[in-house]
């Protein structure tokens, strides 16, 4: 048998629980099976799981380490930050993106300064803002705060999104001045992400926001207010 004669019914495998087949799969199927293969191995948190997903990072076929890499941020074992760190360079942006995501959902601190770095690959930056989010770490704010002067709305978005996640008042007063974006999107994360942190300071620019030409951002503002009013709530507890 040569090295990818092995084509089984991959979904078969993946609705039986059979790990050994998947792993089987992953390594000597045709690259549809691979990929296929490694996004089913997402499903089980075992660490030959993770070790044989880790080998397809590197596999010749670029949907297969997308997979891989989205795979290994649903389990989130940690053991795959290294890997994925090299992946962060893959020649794809997709596989890079995926990577970022993976990183975020892991939450490992030792992704944070890659995924910073990571903020100039222009492809891939939403990404890892929001994964840089989820990290939670508060050095990540500065790079983050100067996100929101770029022109691409997306990104400024993107960032506003990771700032509420990380909750740092440091961010307070530019994503205040964000209420005022020309761009929708942008007021409306700056809500939300006033919201989330919940500092006083924002009161009355969201109390202002309440009057925006847009009802989309109008809601966002009333949830950002309950939000910010929860949280004031909780701090005087």
């Amino acid at each position: 048998m040569g090295l990818f004669d092995f084509n089984p019914d991959v979904a078969k495998l993946e609705s039986e629980g059979n790990v050994n087949g998947l792993i089987k799969a992953l390594q000597k199927s045709d690259s549809k099976n691979r990929a296929t293969a490694a996004r089913a191995l997402g499903k089980f948190k075992d660490k030959k799981v993770v070790k044989a997903i880790i080998g397809a990072l590197n596999d010749g076929d670029s949907d297969v380490r997308w997979n891989a890499a989205s795979s290994l941020g649903k389990i989130g074992d940690s053991e795959a930050t290294p890997f994925l760190l090299q992946s962060l360079r893959d020649e794809k942006w997709y596989v890079r993106q995926h990577t970022a995501e993976a990183l975020g959902e892991i939450g490992d601190e030792r992704a944070l300064l890659p995924l910073l770095e990571s903020l100039k690959d222009e492809r891939i930056r939403n990404t890892v803002a929001l994964a840089l989010g989820r990290l939670g770490d508060p050095r990540a704010v500065d790079q983050l705060l100067e996100a929101l002067k770029v022109e691409d709305f997306s990104f400024r978005s993107a960032a506003e999104e990771a700032l509420g996640m990380i909750g740092d008042e440091k961010a307070v007063p530019d994503l205040i001045e964000a209420l005022k974006d020309e761009d929708v999107s942008v007021r409306r994360h700056a809500a939300g992400a006033l919201g989330k942190i919940g500092d006083e300071r924002a009161i009355k620019p969201l109390l202002n926001a309440m009057d925006d030409e847009k009802w989309y951002v109008r809601l966002q503002v009333e949830e950002a207010i309950q939000d910010l009013n929860t949280r004031l709530k909780e701090k005087k507890k």
